[in-house]
C-alpha cells in the first residue's frame, strides 16, 4: 500500500491512566485495506517494567522501524503507556509476521513481544488509533493553547471558558441547555451559525486553566451532552491572561 504518511499524535486516557497514541491518518481514505487482513502488534518495554525514558523511547522506534521496513508491513499507529510502547501494524501475509517475531525476539535491551490476529475490519484501527469528535479536539485544544501561549497569556491561570456550542434546532438546544446546567455549565445568550449544519447555538461558560488536563475536561464534557441532544462543539474562546497576572476569572 502506498501513501502519503499523514501521523499525528495525541494524549487520551486508557484504563485509567494517560496514554500517548500514535496513528497514521493517510490510511483512513484507504481503509480498511482487503490486501492487508492480518493485524500485528509488536509491545516493548524496559525489563524492570520501569518508566520509559528517551533513550529508552529512542532505541523502540528505532526496533519498530527496523521491524517494519524487514516485513513490509504498513504502520497504523502506537500507544504507550508509562512502562511501554505498543505498535500496530496490517499486513498480508503470515511469513511478514514471522519476520517480526524473528527480529523482536533478537533485542537485548528491550523485552519485546510480537502477536497479531485476522482483522479485515481494521477495527483497531478505527476503534482504538484513529481519533474520534472527542479525542480530535483534543488536538485542537493543543494548538489554540499553543497560539495562546506564543502571545504571552498565561496559560496557567483560570479565566471564563466560553464554548459555543451547534444544534440542528432550536429544541435541541433548549434541552441541552437544561442538561449543560445541571452539569455545572453556566448558560449565556443563544448563538445562530449561518455557515454551520448546526445553526441553533448556544454560548456556554466554564471557569479553567488552560493546562492540557483542564481544558481537555471542559470540552469533553461539553461535548458528551451535547451528543445528548444531536449537538457539538463548534469552537471555544477566552479572554487572554498576560503573562505575571496571577488570576484572571
Amino acid at each position: 500500500m502506498a501513501f502519503k504518511s499523514e501521523w499525528l499524535e495525541y494524549v487520551w486516557e486508557l484504563e485509567g491512566e494517560e496514554t500517548l497514541f500514535g496513528v497514521e491518518l493517510s490510511l483512513y481514505r484507504q481503509a480498511p485495506d482487503p490486501a492487508s487482513p492480518l493485524l500485528v502488534y509488536l509491545c516493548c518495554s524496559t525489563p524492570n517494567e520501569r518508566d520509559l525514558l528517551p533513550s529508552d523511547v529512542k532505541r523502540i522506534t528505532g526496533v519498530a522501524e527496523k521491524c517494519a521496513r524487514r516485513a513490509k508491513a504498513v504502520p497504523a499507529g502506537f500507544i504507550q503507556a508509562s512502562s511501554m510502547r505498543q505498535y500496530y501494524y496490517y499486513v498480508s501475509e503470515k511469513e511478514q509476521y514471522d519476520v517480526m517475531k524473528e527480529l523482536a525476539a533478537k533485542e537485548k535491551k528491550l523485552v519485546c513481544r510480537v502477536g497479531g490476529k485476522r482483522e479485515e475490519n481494521w477495527a483497531t484501527y478505527f476503534g482504538l488509533l484513529y481519533p474520534d469528535e472527542l479525542k480530535y479536539q483534543t488536538v485542537k485544544n493543543r494548538e489554540q493553547v499553543k497560539k495562546l501561549r506564543s502571545i504571552g497569556d498565561n496559560t496557567d491561570c483560570a479565566r471564563r471558558i466560553n464554548l459555543h456550542m451547534g444544534f440542528r434546532t432550536e429544541q435541541d438546544r433548549l434541552v441541552f441547555e437544561e442538561t449543560a446546567r445541571r452539569a455545572g455549565f453556566a448558560i449565556g445568550d443563544p448563538e445562530y451559525h449561518t455557515d454551520s449544519d448546526s445553526p441553533n447555538g448556544v454560548v456556554i461558560y466554564r471557569i479553567a486553566t488552560l493546562r492540557r488536563r483542564d481544558i481537555d475536561a471542559v470540552t469533553v464534557r461539553a461535548t458528551r451532552l451535547a451528543r445528548r441532544c444531536a449537538g457539538r462543539l463548534l469552537y471555544w474562546d477566552c479572554n487572554i491572561v498576560p503573562a505575571g497576572v496571577s488570576k484572571r476569572i
